[in-house]
């Protein structure tokens, strides 16, 4: 991700996955965890910063889901909704306390953002004549300020999908099934609460609210992820046409938010028709 961000991003949330399938190898010994141990440091040697973000978002999950599968406890939200907390509290403290890493930051945001804006109006778009768009070319310091309050849930989210992905690939490869991904009814809460930030007028405050609100409709997401699955499997779509509609899901930021409504409305309303009764799972050997 450092290096070639355009490799590194796809790979990076399959990372978790891999150490999954390291620590549950035959063969692993405590000379492969030294040999993983020296990587980490070679990498802490390049940037400490790589290493943090590595031991948080990636080894920290991996032995999270490692662990909860060994333990015989299946259910799906914890691992999403957990794992991240570790990266959300480290990213939080950094932009919100530190004003020195906060502006850093700033910096890197609004030259990226100007660059970008340059490009749409050297492009001639006709986006560059919106209202939002000239809105945001006269105010670039604030825009950016704006993009790094929200780093701790860009963080979240990115951690919890690697997560999510990590935990039902793998219960796939090891024939575990894991029963639906439901969110505790009381966490609905959060997401009041995040809305209620918004509208209090400090701007620090309001960016919390806003990232309350970015991580409960994710895992929103997650929830209405797994309805849509349901009822495309129980209804027999074949795996081509619902490999084509989640392309176009994520392919459109509109219906993303479309299937957080569907997981938020779930809490209210049973949007998985008459259910069989789960099998009971045992711990794994």
């Amino acid at each position: 991700m450092a290096f070639v961000p355009q490799i590194g991003l796809v790979t990076a949330v399959f990372s978790p996955m891999l150490l999954l399938l390291y620590f549950d190898l035959g063969k692993r010994n405590r000379f492969s965890d030294l040999y993983l141990a020296g990587l980490i440091a070679v990498l802490a040697g390049i940037g400490p910063v790589l290493a943090g973000f590595y031991l948080i978002s990636v080894l920290a999950p991996a032995l999270f889901i490692h662990r909860y599968l060994k333990s015989g406890r299946l259910e799906p939200w914890i691992p999403a909704a957990v794992t991240p907390l570790l990266t959300l509290a480290s990213v939080f403290i950094a932009v919100y306390f530190f004003s020195s890493y906060r502006n850093e930051m700033t910096d890197v945001a609004e030259k990226a953002l100007i660059t970008f804006l340059d490009a749409v109006k050297a492009s001639k778009s006709p986006v560059a004549g919106e209202d939002y768009f000239l809105k945001v070319s006269s105010m670039t310091r604030e825009a950016a300020l704006s993009i790094v309050l929200i780093f701790p849930a860009v963080n979240y989210v990115f951690t919890a999908f690697s997560a999510h992905i990590a935990l039902n690939l793998y219960a796939k490869m090891r024939r575990i099934q894991l029963p639906k991904f439901r969110l505790p009814d009381n966490l609905v809460w959060l997401l009041i609460a995040g809305f209620a930030l918004i509208f209090i007028k400090q701007d620090m405050t309001r960016h919390i609210g806003l990232n309350l609100i970015i991580i409960m409709m994710t895992l929103y997401a997650f929830q209405g992820f797994d309805i849509m699955t349901h009822w495309m499997i129980k209804l027999r779509i074949f795996p081509i046409i619902r490999a084509i509609i989640f392309v176009f899901i994520f392919s459109e930021p509109p219906a993303i938010i479309l299937i957080a409504l569907l997981g938020l409305f779930s809490v209210w309303f049973n949007l998985y028709g008459r259910q069989q009764p789960p099998e009971e799972q045992k711990p794994l050997d």
